[in-house]
């Protein structure tokens, strides 16, 4: 096996282990909030107690998506170039405040 696909395996293998970990994360955050009588705190702060998190999560699930379907992701805006490690970080970033923003203007 060649060094370029052991490491698209490798990449591959981790960003399924990571969606999968933070689904079981979300099932039990979820369930310890809905089971340990914090339901009023969860109806008054819906968006920072419920959104904001599964915001985190979606925007992760849209980097991993976006980088397993095209690949590498790297890209250039206002005389910065972002690549490697940077790029999916500052997607991420990005994706992140544009759900915020949008669950805040909407609630």
């Amino acid at each position: 096996m060649d060094n370029n696909r052991a490491k698209s395996l490798v990449r591959r293998v981790t960003q399924w282990i990571i969606i999968i970990g933070a689904t079981i994360f979300t099932a039990v955050w979820l369930g310890f909030l809905i089971f340990r009588d914090y339901g009023d705190i969860i109806r008054q702060h819906f968006a920072a107690t419920v959104g904001l998190p599964l915001a985190a999560i979606a925007s992760l699930v849209i980097v991993f998506v976006l980088e397993y379907s095209t690949g590498p992701i790297e890209f250039e805006g206002l005389g910065f170039k972002f690549k490697g490690a940077s790029g999916p970080i500052i997607l991420w970033v990005f994706c992140f405040l544009a759900i915020a923003v949008a669950i805040r203007l909407l609630w």
